[in-house]
């Protein structure tokens, strides 16, 4: 059955036949996964004049795909919607185009693209920070030595002493560290900001216990002894000296 609903995300500064074949498929990913379900949302056409990547919902999904733009409005949508809506901006402003998403006469969601205001760069700058991650390579031949942190899906390069290094070198691919030390950063015209070099000056094991397991030992410790009630002023002592 042909769903009635259908969403077109609106592209001013191509038409179909001057948006490169590549582009247009990276745009039609972003636009999916922003509407998401995407076994019940499906590519109809490409619309006449400027770009406009028409989409048609089937009948059980309408109500969900509806919701979501309305979370992504609200900024309340899942991570891979909040990120498919920023992806496309992005690319619009890169392509110096603005962009709408539409049903039927309606703009659900506006994208200002070329028009969004623009921050100026900065940097770089020094600052005292921390970062957190997996060391997963420590090397070098002179005083200084990098060592290569995964933080998340980033990853970083950082510099140290032969001194630090070795002790670092014990926890490569083990549990997380946080290094504290002088982070380079730059600011971009888009407003994101990037981590160029690390100096590491200390570092610290991070505890891998699951936090299940250390709201059990908070609840042991927070029950009253047999012996009766619990004296707050002893317990406080005691977490203190923990």
């Amino acid at each position: 059955m042909n769903g009635v609903e259908k969403y077109e995300l609106h592209i001013d500064a191509f038409s179909p036949a001057t948006i490169p074949m590549a582009r247009l498929s990276e745009y039609m990913a972003d636009f999916a996964a922003l509407l998401g379900h995407e076994e019940h949302v499906h590519f109809e056409k490409l619309a006449e004049g400027s770009v406009a990547i028409l989409s048609r919902v089937d009948p059980v999904a309408e109500v969900k795909v509806q919701r979501r733009l309305e979370e992504v409005r609200y900024g309340t949508a899942p991570k891979a919607a909040m990120e498919a809506l920023s992806a496309i901006d992005d690319k619009l402003a890169a392509d110096n185009a603005v962009g709408s998403i539409r049903r039927g006469n309606a703009k659900i969601i506006e994208f200002p693209g070329r028009n969004r205001p623009k921050e100026s760069s900065l940097g770089p700058i020094v600052q005292p920070g921390t970062l957190d991650g997996e060391v997963i390579q420590v090397g070098g031949r002179d005083e200084t030595i990098n060592v290569h942190i995964k933080s998340g899906d980033d990853f970083h390069r950082c510099i140290t002493t032969k001194a630090i290094a070795r002790r670092l070198a014990h926890h490569i691919f083990g549990p997380p560290v946080r290094l504290r030390g002088r982070g380079t950063w730059s600011r971009t015209e888009s407003g994101e900001w990037k981590l160029h070099r690390f100096d590491i000056e200390t570092f610290e094991v991070l505890d891998e216990t699951p936090l299940s397991k250390l709201f059990d030992g908070l609840r042991a410790r927070l029950a009253p002894p047999e012996t009766g009630r619990l004296n707050p002023v002893d317990l406080m002592r005691q977490l203190r000296e923990e």
